[in-house]
């Protein structure tokens, strides 16, 4: 080979060396943005979870309530005479 098929190909490699450092360059930077992403998905999650157990608490208390205005009707209907509440 010669002086010139030598640089040739030397500045061939040398280009597909700047090529994948210009790829990975863009992975790193494409690979924090997703990351920033996941963060903040994680953090609507755990906002809806929190919603998620508040309500539930409150289906809690509203089938409580629901539960005793049943038991107290029942009550009502069963001695009309006796009923307190």
């Amino acid at each position: 080979m010669t002086k010139w098929e030598y640089k040739y190909l030397w500045e061939q490699e040398a280009t597909k060396v700047e090529n994948l450092i210009d790829i990975n360059g863009k992975n790193a930077h494409h690979i924090q943005d997703l990351y920033s992403t996941i963060k903040e998905k994680e953090r609507t999650i755990q906002t809806l979870l929190t919603r998620v157990n508040e309500k539930r608490e409150k289906i809690y208390e509203l089938r409580d309530i629901i539960k005793s205005q049943r038991d107290k009707d029942i009550r009502s209907i069963l001695d009309p005479n006796g009923a307190n509440n």
